[in-house]
């Protein structure tokens, strides 16, 4: 056997690589903040988090990083800082899950909090916006998330990166129930450096660049420091080998290492957190408690603050500030807006959408706007004159009558009541006729606004080439569209809807499917597992370990007389089963279905028949806990996860008596995590609980070892992705595998909605099945199943869908 020397080298090499790959690293966090010309080694906001003890599932070995700036005009103390970037931290750790969506609920728990804030203290023309960056590290992938204006710098592989898109971040936290949010994915090595910062200086743009070799972290924060003119704050990240930690160089804070309790400095030693809460690592800056935060901008006097107020509120408006924040209305004249104080005015950075010279559709719709509320502000003055020029000719008239009638000197008054009636009568009126006037301009005003961004963003999608741009441009189409619906749902924003929606879809590689419900009243089942055959749809109902029956014929119909359940059959007692699959048509049982429980007991059922039972022998080393099964060519594969164990049984007679084989060689892969096992020939195929998968192709040929693949290499060939990791960010459940010949994987994603099919050989992502948006209720996916047909069964809640002929 000759042995090419070359390839062995290359595979080594690659192994090697991708070792590397997965080395974890330290994050070495440097604070660079000045204030009004002086230096302080802490900056308020920033925080560090470590997993708690019982952290969601998918959150277990991921530490959290939190940078929160605060915009207003009114102070914003220390301790509120502690108090959000904890709430962070907990929402972050408490929600299981993609990745994605424990950022996005972090992210929701701070805009939650600044809005309630800023709708309380609207009356008094008070707010406070959030800036917000979240890093989580997971071994040495960062996944960022921005919201608002703020920037990332990025120095690996000698180049610099900058991470700063306002278009999809927005203008920050505490503006309404929506946020904007901008995701990206750094894979970082030892040396690499990252900057995170709420406004960029000029002078840190090339600073990165001009570095020659690596200097010391703490001689690039002078050197930040030293070139950048102003206030300044940020925090300057440095990458080391190590094991997932955060380290804070300016206090000499220890690293995190959970599950090992943090000591702070002395200046902050809080309580100790409860389990539903995660340790704090670190918390930089504590001003004295006499000084309100750096970023608080400190309160104006009251009788003088009207007119800042006022100064605010109409930049505000300039600006497309957010409805959701009242502004305050102050009496004419205007004031003058170049006297505004620049330092006291909150930036709101807008997205350009068009480079032309001329006036945009957005500056036509707000000046649309605009003379709109001057024809409503018109028309209130006018509805005031209109009455007190009634009021005068009532009066006149009220003198003159009387002198009409005999004698001359009686005089004319309204009863008590009708003049009580009259008080409350015309303000009711006033009050109308400005609701009406509101309902009629405002709501258009805004409604007009925001589909004119649409438009000019639609364009701008059209006229891009790159498909990452095209993506982005498309998500920001349906970001105005949603926002134009708030206010009015129109022909137009349909269209324009369904437009972006499958343009998004075919550059995602996302298939909308039409779904159905199946059964008319739901199911009093909690469905686990499911497996279809042309006739028949059977469901494993997880409550009480027992499989159901639905015949499909015009439609389906739950089948009252199949009794498929745990009991004592004959000399085997079945425990709850806990997967199921159909069986060939013919079978020397004369059975349509067949369950497992824990111990290994299969359950053979058919319609009209008493259930039968048989047990299969033990393995050598006895069963850990029955995982899952699988049958392919006569042969039943079990899955015995905690006993790392693949067992083959060969069929005898109709059933499996017969002692078991052993799946694997010398190389056993680590499985104690895996939950589903798919087979196909020769090839094994495993799921695991975090997502990844393991390949294994059996060997036939002595001296040849079964060989395995773990994890599993996925390839995503959508440019469109860019370097968003979507394999990443789903969550995995269950597994299926199409015959052939155009084999498939089916990977379930249980929260994303929506199945993933990938080629069983190349592991290549050949596209995503959904529902139109908005078709399934909230809530994870539990249970799917693929017919021979090619229909597509999911489980949610008490409901099973079906679509029919899936390409």
């Amino acid at each position: 056997m000759r042995v090419n020397f070359t390839s062995i080298m290359i595979v080594t090499f690659l192994q090697f690589l991708h070792w590397r790959a997965k080395v974890p690293i330290d994050l070495n966090i440097l604070s660079l903040y000045r204030i009004n010309g002086q230096v302080q080694s802490t900056l308020p906001g920033l925080a560090a988090f470590v997993p708690p003890r019982k952290a969601a599932r998918g959150r277990e070995r991921e530490t959290l990083l939190v940078s929160l700036l605060l915009n207003g005009n009114v102070p914003f103390l220390n301790e509120e800082y502690e108090k959000l970037t904890g709430d962070v931290a907990a929402a972050y750790y408490n929600t299981h899950g993609a990745l994605t969506t424990a950022l996005r609920a972090a992210a929701a728990s701070v805009n939650q909090a600044l809005l309630e804030r800023n709708l309380s203290t609207s009356g008094r023309g008070q707010y406070v916006i959030g800036w917000l960056t979240l890093v989580a590290l997971r071994e040495s992938q960062l996944t960022i998330l921005q919201c608002g204006p703020t920037h990332v710098l990025s120095f690996s592989g000698g180049a610099t990166r900058h991470l700063h898109d306002p278009a999809l971040s927005g203008k920050g936290l505490g503006l309404g129930q929506s946020i904007s949010q901008f995701y990206s994915q750094i894979q970082f090595q030892a040396g690499d450096r990252l900057l995170l910062c709420s406004k960029l200086p000029p002078a840190w743009n090339d600073a990165f660049g001009s570095d020659r070799g690596l200097p010391a972290p703490e001689s690039t924060r002078k050197r930040l420091m030293a070139i950048a003119e102003g206030d300044v704050s940020g925090a300057l990240i440095h990458v080391t080998e190590g094991a997932g930690e955060i380290v804070f160089s300016v206090d000499a804070s220890p690293p995190l290492s959970a599950p090992a309790r943090v000591d702070l400095p002395a200046a902050f030693i809080p309580p100790e957190p409860p389990d539903e809460t995660p340790p704090v690592a670190h918390v930089i800056g504590q001003p004295p408690t006499e000084q309100p935060s750096a970023y608080a901008i400190p309160p104006q006097p009251v009788e003088a603050d009207e007119a800042l107020v006022e100064q605010l509120a109409n930049v505000a408006m300039a600006r497309q500030f957010p409805p959701s924040i009242p502004r305050a209305t102050l009496p004419e004249p205007e004031p003058d807006m170049e006297s505004i104080p620049e330092a006291e005015e909150p930036e709101f950075e807008t997205v350009d959408v068009t480079s032309a010279p001329r006036r945009s559709p957005e500056e036509s719709a707000l000046r649309r706007a605009e003379t709109q509320r001057q024809a409503a502000r018109a028309a209130v003055t006018g509805i005031a004159a209109w009455r007190r020029v009634t009021e005068r000719v009532g009066a006149a008239l009220r003198k003159f009558l009387p002198n009409l009638l005999p004698g001359g000197e009686s005089d004319i008054s309204l009863p008590v009541p009708a003049m009580a009636f009259i008080s409350i009568l015309i303000p009711l009126l006033v009050v109308t006729i400005a609701v009406v006037v509101y309902m009629r301009f405002g709501r258009s005003s805004q409604y007009d606004t925001y589909i004119a961004q649409a438009q000019v963003l639609r364009e701008q999608a059209m006229s891009e080439t790159d498909p990452i741009r095209q993506r982005e441009a498309w998500n920001n189409v349906l970001q105005r569209v949603a926002q134009a619906e708030t206010y009015n749902v129109t022909s137009e924003t349909l269209a324009l809807r369904q437009e972006a929606q499958a343009r998004l879809d075919a550059l995602l590689g996302i298939t909308r499917l039409n779904f159905s419900p199946i059964f008319s009243g739901g199911l009093s089942a909690e469905v686990s597992r499911m497996a279809a055959s042309d006739s028949d749809l059977y469901m494993l109902d997880a409550a009480q370990g027992s499989i159901l029956r639905a015949v499909i014929g015009r439609g389906y119909e739950m089948d009252v007389t199949f009794d498929c359940r745990p009991g004592l059959y004959g000399n085997n007692s079945v425990g709850s089963l806990l997967d199921l699959l159909v069986l060939p048509r013919v079978n020397t049982l004369n059975s349509s279905v067949m369950g497992i429980d824990v111990a290994g007991n299969l359950l053979y059922c058919a319609p009209g028949q008493v259930a039968k039972a048989f047990a299969l022998t033990p393995p050598s080393t006895n069963w850990g806990r029955v995982t899952a099964m699988t049958l392919d060519n006569g042969k039943l594969y079990v899955l015995d996860a905690p006993a790392r164990a693949v067992w083959i049984y060969a069929e005898k007679d109709g059933v499996f008596t017969d002692a078991p084989l052993f799946f694997f060689g010398n190389q056993i892969p680590e499985m104690q995590d895996a939950i589903d096992i798919a087979v196909s020939g020769d090839e094994l195929y495993l799921l695991h609980a975090d997502g990844h998968l393991t390949h294994c192709t059996y060997s036939r040929i002595d001296g040849v070892p079964t060989r395995c693949e773990s994890p599993v290499k996925l390839v995503n060939r959508f440019p469109a992705y860019g370097e968003m990791d979507m394999f990443a960010e789903a969550h995995f459940t269950q597994m299926f595998l199409t015959g052939l010949p155009d084999s498939l994987l089916l990977l379930l994603n249980a929260d994303g909605q929506s199945v993933v099919r990938l080629g069983s050989h190349g592991f290549e992502l050949q596209g995503i099945w959904s529902a139109p948006v908005d078709f399934f209720p909230v809530g994870p996916l539990s249970a799917m199943t693929f017919s021979p047909g090619h229909n597509l069964y999911l489980a949610l809640g008490n409901q099973v869908y079906v679509a029919n002929n899936a390409p």
